[in-house]
């Protein structure tokens, strides 16, 4: 069975090409190649911050078939932007930057645009966290639903370690599931990345077990957690099969099964009204010598020998 009877398959553009993640840089020269493979169905991508190169960007992506996932969680973890903060200045600032970001995925057409939670404040603050978490959620999904024309916008945050490397306040699947339960909206869901699960000491099969009534899209990608000198240390997605991370075939496999078994492909699809989304996120290691042609020739070959396994063997 093709994959592209279940779901797109995507690529996180601005890792393969890291010197577009913050926004700015090759956008539109290097989504031409991403436009061009026509074994993507789906692209991610970073607000560009040139309204020029966004509505290039647009206008390339809206004639290419792509689906495309739009990335207001790039400027919080880059710039660091304290979302749903303590400081009520600095909280409604970054609030506002954030409804431009679901106002601009809108006009991509995007059936989804992924958030993150705050940096932990720490164990005695976080329960004012979480609660301030979930009103500026609420916001930014009624914006989505009443900005929406032919496609409504989903919001879907990520999870991330808590102690390791990205030290978000959301940590385990299951602290993302009683937070999408609290935000109650019809138009949020959840992201689980296979990279991801190594860090949070999570299997597959437990993360979308958990994640399956708020499971909306889903990653694959490669960690590092038991070197901790090394400097990729924590979630930096190194290629599949890199000798210090955790994730190649054997791991992708699993987690593909582990997808089928909660009926993501339908379920998805369903929540969504359009094709579900499955992407490979993996960065360009300047410092291996790694090319974007290389990260994502190793991503495809790794997904399609998963998939091969799974639904072929």
């Amino acid at each position: 069975m093709n994959w592209m009877s279940k779901c797109d398959f995507g690529v996180v553009h601005p890792l393969v090409w890291v010197e577009c993640r913050g926004g700015d840089g090759p956008i539109v020269e290097t989504l031409r190649q991403i436009v061009e493979d026509d074994e993507f169905g789906a692209v991610e991508i970073a607000p560009p911050n040139d309204p020029a190169v966004r509505q290039a960007a647009r206008e390339l992506l809206a004639s290419s078939g792509l689906q495309v996932v739009y990335l207001p969680i790039l400027p919080l973890i880059v710039q660091k932007l304290p979302f749903a903060d303590a400081d009520p200045v600095g909280r409604a600032a970054v609030l506002e930057r954030m409804k431009t970001h679901i106002t601009e995925a809108v006009e991509f057409g995007a059936p989804l645009a992924m958030i993150a939670s705050q940096l932990d404040p720490g164990e005695g603050q976080r329960e004012a966290a979480v609660d301030r978490l979930v009103e500026d959620i609420r916001v930014l999904c009624d914006l989505a639903l009443a900005r929406s024309d032919k496609r409504l916008l989903h919001i879907t945050l990520e999870n991330f370690d808590r102690d390791i490397e990205k030290k978000r306040l959301i940590g385990s699947t299951a602290e993302a599931v009683e937070l999408a339960q609290r935000v109650d909206r019809p138009n949020f869901g959840l992201t689980i990345d296979l990279s991801h699960l190594p860090l949070l000491n999570e299997t597959p099969e437990d993360a979308l077990q958990l994640a399956a009534p708020y499971l909306l899209h889903a990653h694959i990608g490669n960690c590092v957690i038991d070197h901790p000198q090394s400097p990729i240390y924590g979630d930096f997605h190194p290629r599949f099969g890199h000798p210090q991370g955790r994730n190649d075939v054997p791991e992708v496999i699993r987690y593909l099964r582990a997808l089928e078994a909660v009926d993501f492909y339908n379920r998805a699809q369903v929540k969504l009204g359009t094709m579900p989304i499955l992407s490979m996120e993996l960065r360009t290691n300047l410092n291996e010598n790694d090319t974007p042609g290389f990260i994502l020739a190793n991503g495809k070959r790794t997904f399609k020998r998963a998939w091969a396994a799974v639904y072929q063997g």
